[in-house]
């Protein structure tokens, strides 16, 4: 992993990912495709946040989003972002009250087709320089405090604390939707 945390990704995805060949030779960039050890890559979304006009799925007043992806056959969730936790804001600038990040429904997602099974593609972006930005505040055990207090250690923390993150998906006619743009530095 470089200092940026680009080779791998993000840590709480390990396991889920497809790496794919990233597009750009930029070093910052991060791609994958969410599947699971099975092979199986057919999900159906669920979110808390607000809808654009653009089908984008954005924080609901200062609430942070969330997106799950849904096993379409065992049903099994898994995390694709939380922005309370998740991203450069989250780990070392913002914190949020438990009232707040409790109360966050989630509901099913339907692209503007009427679809509700997607592939799904996800990009993160590295342009922190961990290393050399907070290397000196990583303790001798290799771990880093966070805002909340919790200790973390540094490298789950460069792959976690991207700067921006997006969520693509595609749907059975090969339609495209672009669903989470967040810059979170």
């Amino acid at each position: 992993m470089n200092e940026y945390g680009v080779q791998h990704g993000p840590a709480y995805l390990e396991g889920l990912i497809r790496k794919e060949e990233n597009i750009k030779s930029d070093e910052v960039e991060w791609k994958g495709k969410l599947q699971t050890s099975d092979g199986h890559d057919k999900f159906h979304i669920f979110y808390y946040g607000d809808l654009t006009e653009d089908d984008l799925i954005t924080w609901h007043d200062s609430t942070p989003l969330l997106v799950y992806a849904e096993h379409t056959v065992t049903g099994e969730r898994y995390l694709l972002i939380d922005t309370a936790k998740h991203g450069y804001d989250a780990m070392l600038c913002e914190t949020y009250s438990e009232d707040a990040l409790h109360d966050r429904p989630l509901r099913p997602y339907l692209d503007v087709e009427g679809e509700d099974i997607f592939e799904v593609e996800l990009t993160a972006y590295y342009n922190v320089p961990w290393d050399e930005e907070f290397g000196e505040d990583v303790d001798e055990n290799g771990a880093y405090e966070l805002i909340t207090g919790e200790r973390m250690h540094f490298d789950q923390v460069k792959r976690d604390g991207y700067d921006a993150f997006a969520i693509r998906i595609l749907n059975r006619k090969g339609v495209w939707t672009e669903i989470v743009q967040e810059e979170l530095a």
